[in-house]
């Protein structure tokens, strides 16, 4: 990582690719245009110079101070031309935060898998960055977003832990997962596969996860269908769709993202 080592993780590799991404000739020029009437982000030469200051708020090299950045990319987070470099900054710049609580989460319940977690994490962040909670704000908004952050992993890890101790002990209802594969036409099943496929660009889906959620969305297979295929219990493959389809209606939360058509596949 930026700060700290690199273990492979999927945070990790989704820092990797977006420092790539924000460091090549098309983003450098993005950047420039996205600052130049920027008085605070003019003294950045790069995003990538922008994110180390902004993951450093003890460094005062430079001025302005991190919470007066932050909440000045906040306030321009719905200037579409920028949106996707926008978010990405955002995201580099808690990386670390994540890494850690990520840690911390699947290190203290051990039956929720790293990349679940780092996910949810990521769409917490996402979703937050766009409340009113937030922009109300105006110091401290860095501890805020951590803290926000930190908080809503433990709470969703202690729901999670006991869902699973609940499924384990009594069996899931075959109904509220196979009830969620509703029988879409071709244009509802073009627009999932969409949906599915810039969910893994953008790294909220491993090609793995991708794959589950296509033959059980789209394909019609039932879990304990593909529990068998896969070598897992029918409880723990029914628990781990649950917890990407989750993930995914919080991702495709409406919000000037397009999204809104998507969003209608993941509702029961």
């Amino acid at each position: 990582m930026m700060t700290g080592s690199y273990c492979n993780c999927l945070i990790c590799r989704l820092e990797t690719s977006f420092i790539a991404e924000l460091s090549d000739d098309r983003s450098r020029g993005e950047f420039r245009l996205f600052t130049v009437s920027s008085y605070m982000l003019s003294e950045f030469p790069t995003a990538v110079d922008l994110v180390r200051k902004l993951r450093d708020p003890d460094n005062h090299e430079q001025n302005p101070s991190s919470d007066e950045l932050l909440l000045h990319l906040l306030n321009r987070s719905g200037d579409t031309m920028f949106r996707l470099m926008l978010q990405r900054l955002l995201l580099l710049v808690f990386i670390p935060t994540i890494h850690r609580t990520t840690s911390q989460i699947t290190g203290t319940f051990p039956s929720l898998t790293r990349d679940d977690t780092a996910q949810h994490l990521f769409a917490v962040l996402l979703e937050f960055t766009q409340s009113k909670e937030l922009r109300s704000r105006h110091s401290h908004v860095g501890f805020t977003i951590a803290r926000k952050i930190r908080r809503s992993a433990f709470r969703w890890a202690i729901r999670e832990s006991h869902r699973s101790l609940r499924d384990e002990r009594e069996g899931t209802p075959t109904t509220i997962l196979e009830t969620d594969v509703s029988d879409q036409d071709s244009h509802a099943d073009i627009l999932l596969r969409q949906f599915l496929g810039d969910c893994q660009r953008r790294g909220w889906l491993s090609s793995e996860e991708r794959e589950l959620l296509t033959q059980f969305k789209i394909e019609g297979i039932s879990c304990p269908e593909l529990a068998r295929r896969g070598g897992h219990s029918v409880v723990a493959i029914r628990h781990r769709i649950q917890r990407l389809l989750d993930r995914l209606r919080r991702i495709a939360q409406p919000s000037g993202n397009g999204k809104g058509e998507q969003l209608s596949l993941f509702v029961p």
